[in-house]
């Protein structure tokens, strides 16, 4: 609440996000994949951050980010909770088991933004960035924000407790792998692909291509795209170009604001949600 009250607190929380794009971006110029993306598709990514942020903000002032304790507390979950970590052997594998956990229902989340096409006219702003980078990371339409509590926070919340975590660290480096899995940044991991993910992995998540599409979901572990049957193993110097498939790019605030609104309220969109099921979408 103090950050949408303070404007002082709100201007140093967005250029405290922006100082670490700076720090990723100075990484991307090491060995970009493109090295002149359009200034306009960055400009853009910018701009949508800082509305991103309001709006998660208001989410949260709203009491979105409580409805997990408060059904943990109606239901009496977690149900299953994780022990107090008593060494650095124990804290490492429960933080390992966080992010394995972390990544199954993000995984299936993921998965179900592009199966299911009422999904996808939300989530395919994400997809529209034909210049992918560090700052692609929170291109995402902002119902992503409630739309991750109840495909991600609820289930992990009612099933585990992670009390002896700190939660707080662990959330800001999600943030920050998840920067650095859109960095446009010419790095292949080889044979640790199939172990972790990275900028190559998700790089193709994110390609137009037909071999490409609906592949590499996962966000840390490959191992769920391989378990699951969703993995394209990256070959040395894959590096595909992205975006939609039609090279449609939404790079005004309001017109991405409004994306997934506009596509609801079309015409007989039930009837052609049923018709489309079976068919690509992008």
């Amino acid at each position: 609440m103090e950050l949408l009250t303070n404007p002082i607190a709100l201007a140093k929380y967005l250029l405290t996000g922006m100082l670490i794009y700076g720090v990723f971006m100075v990484a991307e110029r090491i060995r970009p994949v493109e090295r002149h993306q359009p200034l306009s598709d960055l400009w853009f990514n910018l701009r949508w951050y800082v509305l991103y942020t309001v709006f998660s903000l208001l989410f949260q002032v709203a009491g979105l980010s409580l409805i997990v304790s408060w059904l943990q507390s109606f239901t009496g979950a977690p149900l299953f909770d994780i022990p107090q970590p008593q060494t650095g052997w124990e804290y490492g594998a429960a933080t390992f088991f966080y992010f394995a956990v972390t990544d199954f229902f993000y995984y299936w989340f993921h998965r179900c933004q592009h199966k299911l096409p009422v999904l996808w006219e939300q989530h395919k702003l994400h997809h529209s960035d034909r210049s992918l980078n560090v700052t692609s990371s929170r291109r995402v339409h902002w119902l992503e924000e409630p739309l991750l509590v109840f495909f991600l926070s609820i289930p992990m919340g009612l099933l585990f407790g992670f009390s002896g975590l700190e939660l707080g660290l662990l959330a800001f480096t999600e943030m920050l792998w998840l920067h650095f899995i859109h960095m446009n940044l010419k790095l292949n991991l080889r044979q640790l692909s199939s172990w972790v993910t990275g900028p190559q992995y998700h790089r193709i998540h994110h390609s137009f291509q037909d071999q490409h599409l609906d592949k590499n979901f996962a966000a840390f572990f490959p191992f769920w795209d391989i378990l699951f049957g969703t993995y394209h193993a990256p070959q040395y110097n894959e590096f595909p170009e992205t975006g939609l498939h039609n090279g449609t790019i939404y790079n005004r605030l309001w017109e991405a604001t409004l994306l997934p609104f506009r596509a609801w309220a079309g015409p007989d969109y039930l009837g052609r949600y049923f018709k489309r099921r079976s068919a690509k979408t992008r």
